[in-house]
């Protein structure tokens, strides 16, 4: 999927020459951006033999494929990273079935292992249980979606499907857009539709402090199809899983621990909010008796600008907190403002997400694993990012213009580095394994950075195989200048070159 950054009259590329690379490249796209008048004029061959040696290089590795003997069947363009060939280390039967493993066992291995090699050893289980689910014979799920209305599209695309039917390849367009889902699009849509979900405009979830992460909204159940849009999200949050794609929205810790069936107490409060969180821990360390408080077991809970009292336990209206109670106060408390009030929608995303990942695939992980497999590593690590980087068409680590690029990353904050991963593949998360465990349309495919002459042009990205086709531009500044200008000059449709 090549990101391209021009304002050239697009009815004059369809009648060049190079329009014929549309029936070969396949993955081939370009990002419409809109650049400098100056860069108008480039030489098209330079992209096209960037694109060339992306393909070639495909067909060389399928060929190798089929001669080892692997077959890749899929009826999608693409494969999902869920079902991706591997080296066949994740089908061993020596690998424990953590979901029939005792408590006393689970303990044991805990107390073997570290908690990042107990955690990689369920990751390499939960891929393996997954892969086994992925079908060679699925029907693809085709969706056209408006990105200007990209909720209600997808809402109505996925209501047509069961949970079985999902459990099949995603083939995303775009309405107006002539770019083919490759893989790209899929992961471009996943991180679209996380954001879209938490937009204030549907009213369905609310940010939480500064932990940018978001709670379901109470408010929410005035909201006519709330709980038809809930089991949506969680569909769409149980279909990113099953395929192995990323998604950008945190959702509150105490959403992840309902998933999965965890007890959620007093200390959850603390994440969701501190302040409140801060009342209730003052409660349990002073004496209530002596306060004056004359606390009753109801609680006001604020809706709409009006505010309502909610009974906690049976007589909870007459009944006083004293030092004796006041504990059960605070967890009925805490049980009514993470849980009751929010419980049918909770009941809705659980629901869906269910629908297609299986329940005991999931019965060991924790709540910030489960977050880590959704949502990738919190932090984009420039080492690892170069560790895990290939170099073509006449670049290599030591390269002038290499040693600039790394030093630029390094130098940027954590949005400029996100902004850069996406516009080469498409989604602005690291996966868990880190970059080595990138995807591409055909598999496991590292970020690589390919040399095209031109100078005269902007940086572009082919995001289906994780690309950034890159000019050896003549100084660090010129470099700096040209990459930002990529990344925040223009929109993100997609159209076929």
């Amino acid at each position: 999927m090549t990101a391209s950054n021009s304002e050239e009259n697009y009815g004059w590329m369809i009648s060049f020459p190079f329009i014929l690379m549309a029936s070969t490249a396949g993955c081939a796209w370009f990002r419409r951006r809109r650049i400098n008048r100056r860069l108008r004029h480039v030489e098209e061959r330079h992209i096209q033999q960037a694109v060339s040696i992306s393909i070639q290089n495909q067909r060389l590795e399928t060929m190798a494929d089929q001669g080892a003997g692997i077959r890749h069947h899929t009826t999608s363009p693409h494969i999902v990273p869920r079902a991706a060939p591997v080296d066949g280390k994740l089908e061993g039967d020596s690998m424990i079935d953590l979901a029939e493993i005792s408590i006393e066992d689970e303990t044991s291995l805990k107390q073997k292992y570290t908690e990042e090699s107990y955690f990689q050893m369920k990751l390499t289980w939960l891929e393996c249980q997954l892969r086994k689910l992925h079908r060679s014979d699925a029907k693809v799920c085709k969706m056209e979606v408006d990105r200007n209305d990209i909720f209600h599209d997808s809402f109505r695309a996925f209501s047509k499907l069961s949970g079985e039917q999902l459990r099949g390849p995603l083939e995303l367009k775009f309405k107006r857009e002539d770019g083919r889902d490759d893989g790209g699009l899929t992961r471009h849509w996943f991180m679209l539709i996380s954001r879209e979900v938490v937009n204030p405009e549907y009213a369905l979830f609310i940010p939480m402090g500064k932990n940018h992460a978001f709670q379901v909204n109470s408010a929410s159940k005035h909201q006519p199809h709330h709980l038809e849009y809930f089991r949506f999200i969680g569909r769409v949050w149980g279909k990113a899983l099953f395929d192995g794609f990323l998604i950008e929205s945190h959702l509150a810790s105490t959403i992840y621990k309902y998933l999965l069936d965890r007890k959620i107490g007093p200390n959850d409060m603390m994440t969701v909010d501190n302040v409140y969180f801060t009342s209730l821990q003052w409660i349990l360390d002073n004496d209530v008796d002596e306060s004056g408080m004359e606390l009753n077991f109801v609680v006001d809970e604020e809706e709409l600008g009006t505010v309502r009292q909610v009974v906690l336990k049976e007589g909870g209206e007459t009944e006083l907190v004293t030092n004796e109670n006041k504990e059960e106060y605070v967890r009925l408390v805490c049980e009514e403002r993470l849980v009751k009030c929010i419980q049918p929608q909770l009941d809705a995303l659980k629901e869906g997400f269910y629908e297609i990942v299986p329940r005991d695939v999931l019965s060991k992980f924790s709540e910030t694993e489960l977050e880590l497999v959704l949502c990738g590593l919190p932090v984009i690590d420039i080492e690892d990012w170069q560790a895990n980087c290939e170099y073509r068409a006449g670049y290599s680590a030591e390269h002038e213009v290499m040693q600039w690029f790394w030093e630029l990353l390094d130098g940027w904050d954590q949005e400029m580095r996100a902004r850069m991963l996406q516009f080469v593949t498409g989604t602005s998360k690291v996966p868990t394994g880190g970059f080595g465990g990138l995807y591409g349309a055909t598999g496991p495919k590292r970020f690589q950075i390919i040399r095209v002459i031109n100078t005269n042009r902007l940086p572009q990205a082919n995001t289906c195989f994780n690309e950034l086709l890159l000019p050896p531009y003549s100084s660090k500044e010129r470099l700096a200048h040209c990459l930002a200008m990529s990344l925040y000059d223009g929109g993100d449709t997609f159209g076929l070159r």
